[in-house]
């Protein structure tokens, strides 16, 4: 399966199921964090690594998204033993073990959360000709570049992969619009996007405040002209 296809899965579901904002974010920053790793057969979180990705301040709250998330089973878990992180599984539910997945990746192996980003960036796996900008070229705080970074891997898939033009005026627009509203706010609407399976982020839904909840429906397409697709 593809990072589309886990959240088309997951945006159908919550079509007809609910799932608390908690378990909702844990879960597509377990999904990005997949991603960046190669899509390993799992990856390791400690609690104050995920309390942090998910914005809560106790390691209950961790603990009542997660079991969410694994009553449903978008995830299975493996409590970690002294002096090892959880284990985090994508369920069978939404990764039913595949060639696509196998073929994709050269070694399986065990990735830590933990490990700095400078290692994380060289074991990352992309399916798209753009390169990556680094943090220190964006200017982005970790939550905004890990949606940002997610989003290119999304569009990529899609295959409207950015040109050079392209991905330089996304930069700017999303470093405005973070300037303006905040980027807790604009990364949000990057994955509120790529939840809602659209095409372009819809930076005009920052000024009416409509990034709290997704729905299927996508707003009236636009051509972009950087990337010459319609979104």
């Amino acid at each position: 399966m593809t990072y589309i296809d886990y959240l088309n899965d997951f945006n159908r579901w919550l079509e007809s199921g609910n799932l608390p904002g908690g378990s909702q974010l844990m879960y597509f920053k377990l999904l990005n964090v997949f991603n960046r790793a190669g899509w390993p057969e799992y990856v390791q979180v400690d609690n104050l690594r995920m309390m942090l990705m998910i914005g809560v301040e106790s390691k209950q709250a961790v603990v009542r998204a997660r079991e969410k998330l694994v009553e449903t089973g978008f995830i299975e878990f493996q409590k970690g033993k002294k002096g090892s992180p959880n284990r985090y599984y994508l369920g069978k539910r939404s990764h039913n073990v595949t060639e696509n997945v196998t073929k994709s990746v050269t070694v399986s192996v065990p990735v830590s959360v933990t490990e700095n980003v400078t290692h994380n960036k060289t074991e990352r796996k992309t399916k798209t000709n753009t390169p990556l900008p680094p943090q220190g070229e964006t200017g982005f705080g970790n939550d905004l570049q890990e949606a940002f970074e997610s989003w290119l891997s999304y569009k990529a898939e899609k295959r409207q992969a950015y040109k050079p033009t392209g991905l330089k005026s996304l930069i700017t627009e999303i470093r405005n619009n973070a300037q303006k509203y905040g980027e807790a706010a604009v990364a949000n609407l990057i994955r509120e996007c790529m939840a809602s399976n659209w095409t372009g982020i819809i930076f005009s839904r920052l000024k009416s405040g409509g990034t709290t909840q997704t729905t299927s429906e996508p707003p009236p397409r636009q051509y972009d002209a950087a990337t010459g697709t319609w979104r």
